[in-house]
């Protein structure tokens, strides 16, 4: 986990303190008002592990912009709030933050909390760009002009993943899935499925037989009856989107019944290193999506100086990759903000669409017609080791986003 201290994310919440007071000394400060941006996301509950390092990244790009003399020599001001992910505290937060003068949000672990919030944007003419939030209906069904996703879906991450088992593994033609019981886990779940169904046929020559999926409850502490019908299930591969607390208590617990050898290969959805980190050596093999991977962009500069900054703050050499994605909405209301210098709502939309910035992960656009961003999935091997870190990555692969991508099709379903 990124440590961030508590300390320091409650006086920031509590006291309003712009993250650009923090690095006055660094740049002569603007005459000019600033731009505020507020930054909602999980800050404690099962998520935290997630939201930390977001927050890690959007804070560090913040303090990289004002040292360098602001946007149009106007310095940015980060406010903070804690959704708990969820919905109900996270539009109250959101709320507050617009209530202060901050327009542009930014941030947002839960599909579920950016859906609610989703809800208020027009109302309250602000913007949200999430971190993660994959959710397809942000982007489809309930698609409204104020909300841009700077990152993956599962359309784009789940096929891509699929893609590589059906390259990897064409002779495991069945597959089972544990998913959480909400929007998230059944975006990932139906986006996996279609992926499977598209290229194990294409691939492998074979088309897979595929169950149904376990639903698994979300903040749970004994997942032992789940493993129990994933391992009834017939199915050889198997797929999870259970993510943080959650993840790492199934993977606990599915251990000792030699699940990891049973239901092979296992492809995790989204857990990054949190669930290593955990389990160190006792973390079975596994494929793994992520945001972001430092080993794949060595000579990026923006990726280098994250990783190298983030290694300096925490003494962790392990960074999540949601710390590149909450740097990137940062970068994105950079660009805008160099084309909207005013920073209303409406030019910072207008600049937003179509807007091609460069990030972690190299550059990305946010698409003009649903505001959803082409950038490539990263999914490596992990496996517990015999090391300092207590685990290994033993291989990892970048793919092209735009290979899997869906079409545009704001205001309707993805055309499956």
């Amino acid at each position: 986990m990124v440590q961030i201290s508590r300390r320091k994310v409650l006086h920031l919440m509590g006291a309003g303190v712009a993250t650009s007071a923090l690095s006055a000394p660094m740049y002569a400060r603007a005459q000019s008002a600033p731009y505020k941006m507020g930054f909602v996301s999980a800050l404690s509950g099962p998520a935290e592990a997630l939201g930390r390092p977001m927050l890690f990244g959007a804070q560090l790009a913040v303090d990289e912009i004002n040292a360098a003399g602001g946007i149009n020599g106007r310095s940015i001001e980060l406010h903070v709030r804690d959704t708990k992910a969820k919905p109900d505290t996270g539009t109250v937060a959101a709320r507050e933050l617009i209530g202060e003068g901050c327009n542009m949000l930014l941030g947002c672990v839960s599909s579920s909390v950016a859906l609610a919030i989703n809800g208020i944007l027009k109302q309250e003419n602000a913007t949200l760009i999430t971190a993660a939030a994959h959710s397809l209906r942000l982007t489809h069904e309930d698609f409204n002009r104020h909300y841009f996703r700077v990152t993956d879906n599962p359309y784009m991450r789940q096929r891509a993943q699929a893609k590589l088992m059906a390259e990897l593994y064409p002779d495991v033609t069945s597959w089972g899935g544990l998913i959480p019981d909400h929007e998230y886990g059944r975006s990932t779940w139906e986006a996996y499925r279609h992926g499977l169904n598209t290229f194990y046929p294409e691939l492998a020559g074979v088309q897979p037989t595929i169950s149904d999926p376990i639903l698994t409850q979300y903040g749970g502490s004994d997942y032992r009856n789940y493993i129990a019908s994933a391992l009834r299930d017939p199915a050889v591969g198997f797929f999870s989107s259970l993510y943080g607390g959650d993840a790492i208590s199934l993977f606990q617990q599915a251990k000792p019944y030699g699940f990891f050898q049973k239901k092979a290969p296992f492809m995790d959805s989204a857990n990054e290193f949190i669930a290593a980190r955990a389990m160190k050596q006792e973390l079975p093999e596994m494929w793994v999506g992520s945001h972001w991977y430092f080993g794949a962009f060595k000579g990026n500069e923006i990726s280098d100086r994250l990783y190298n900054k983030y290694q300096e703050e925490t003494g962790n050499k392990h960074p999540d990759g949601f710390v590149s994605e909450g740097h990137a909405t940062v970068m994105a209301y950079a660009g805008a903000l160099a084309k909207a210098p005013e920073g209303s709502t409406e030019e910072v939309i207008s600049a937003l669409e179509g807007l091609t910035f460069e990030t972690a992960t190299g550059s990305r656009t946010l698409r003009a017609e649903d505001h959803q961003a082409i950038k490539p999935v990263i999914i490596y091997r992990l496996r517990g080791a015999d090391n300092d870190a207590g685990f290994e990555i033993m291989e990892y692969r970048v793919i092209d986003g735009a290979e899997t991508i869906e079409d545009a099709t704001p205001g309707q379903p993805v055309n499956w």
